[in-house]
């Protein structure tokens, strides 16, 4: 029976619930008179409500308001993405030739000499897409250049260059090759023997296989540079200039620079032995000569530019050597330092009537202007520019231009000793 009673009383409590702090009723007469409202709590209510309602009305202004953004947002979106959409198939349809001709645009320069990478074209292309991939691939002129040569100084290394190097020349499917290489073994011949006929083009940087290289058929070679260090023996460099004379008959332009003293005195006499038909261009930093500068002129009547360090490593003065007319000759630059007398030697046996550029140096050398002048008024040349080196001084010059302006009036004379220290 209590615990009815306390039943019935809990109910009645949360029927009627009482004020914070407030007690409960403590008779029945209390609880059943009814509760008088708190009139501060009312008004406390009313006031409250319409700040309530101020406050969720801006929450909604903002909430829609960023919604607007949003919507602002993504319409700009698709439409970005519609205008990528709408580009990329236009890329995609250009014809495979079209591609070809713009992929062989962002080869980097052959004379910045750079090895083949991931991060370079051509085999960066090969890694944006699928179709490019195919392209590259199918296009061989990309893969007609290549700077290489075993770096790896370990050899487990070796093999994987030599997998790149094969893969890429595979690439070129025949077409003519140009080729830098550098290298401190005799690997690479074996390596590019398969494709010794493609090879127009051969700049050999510092490497031992020069000679192996050279002494193979190079049926289409037409350029050759040898530039650096060849061999540290002379009966090996006397075998290289000996095979480079042995490419006469094919050599279009043929340089030599930079190589050791003793390849200097390697056999370059043999120019009287060899043809050069096709030889445009030749750049010989190595001491020859006088009279093996008129055979080269003699043996190759297409070219069109000559630079020559000319020396006579005798005490004697160069003996008289006979007339030689070159008609194709225009680019003639000449070093005499080792053979002041050689110069106006020279002079007296060449004729060069289409000559446009003339550069001569010879330390110590007094500027031969009789000499000088039979030539101009012997070759009848349209010479445009002529530097004296240090042969003559800036007083000298003046006195001499007015004569040799006199002959030709487009001539253009300079005193710069600079411009041939800084050629040879």
């Amino acid at each position: 029976m209590v615990n009815l009673t306390s039943w019935i009383a809990s109910l009645l409590c949360i029927a009627h619930p009482t004020k914070l702090g407030q007690k409960a009723p403590a008779n029945k007469q209390n609880i059943s008179q009814p509760i008088t409202p708190d009139l501060e709590t009312q008004h406390s209510n009313d006031i409250d409500r319409p700040a309530m309602r101020t406050d969720q009305t801006r929450s909604v202004g903002a909430v829609i308001a960023d919604g607007e953004r949003l919507v602002d947002k993504r319409d700009k979106i698709i439409h970005s993405v519609n205008l990528h959409e709408g580009l990329g198939p236009a890329v995609s349809r250009l014809p495979a030739e079209l591609l070809s001709e713009i992929f062989m645009h962002t080869l980097p320069s052959f004379d910045e000499l750079l090895p083949p990478s991931k991060l370079r074209s051509p085999m960066l292309l090969t890694r944006i897409c699928r179709r490019w991939r195919e392209v590259v691939v199918d296009t061989p002129s990309l893969w007609c250049r290549l700077f290489g040569g075993y770096k790896s100084s370990q050899r487990g290394h070796r093999p994987q260059e030599a997998f790149c190097y094969n893969t890429w020349l595979k690439r070129s499917r025949g077409l003519p090759l140009s080729l830098a290489l550098t290298c401190r073994t005799n690997h690479l011949t074996s390596l590019l023997q398969p494709y010794t006929n493609q090879i127009s083009s051969l700049r050999i940087v510092y490497c031992a296989a020069t000679r192996d290289l050279l002494l193979s058929d190079l049926p289409a070679l037409q350029v050759l540079i040898v530039d650096g260090w060849i061999s540290d023996f002379q009966f090996q460099e006397s075998a290289i200039a000996q095979s480079i004379l042995n490419h006469s008959f094919t050599l279009r332009s043929l340089k030599v620079s930079r190589p050791s003293s003793s390849f200097y005195l390697a056999g370059f006499h043999s120019f009287k032995n060899s043809r050069w038909p096709h030889l445009t261009h030749a750049h010989v930093e190595i001491t020859v000569y006088q009279q093996d500068l008129l055979i080269l002129l003699q043996q190759a009547p297409n070219l069109s530019s000559a630079k020559i360090f000319v020396a006579v490593l005798t005490a004697h003065p160069p003996l008289p050597v006979e007339p030689c007319t070159h008609t194709k000759l225009q680019v003639l630059h000449i070093n005499c330092s080792q053979s002041p007398l050689a110069f106006p030697n020279l002079l007296n046996a060449l004729s060069l009537p289409n000559l446009r550029e003339l550069m001569a140096g010879a330390l110590c050398m007094q500027w031969p202007h009789e000499e000088f002048k039979a030539f101009l008024a012997r070759s009848k040349c349209p010479l445009e520019f002529l530097s004296s080196g240090d042969a003559m001084t800036a007083s000298e010059l003046d006195e001499l231009r007015a004569e040799y302006i006199a002959l030709i009036p487009s001539l253009e004379v300079v005193v710069d000793p600079a411009t041939i220290s800084s050629y040879f």
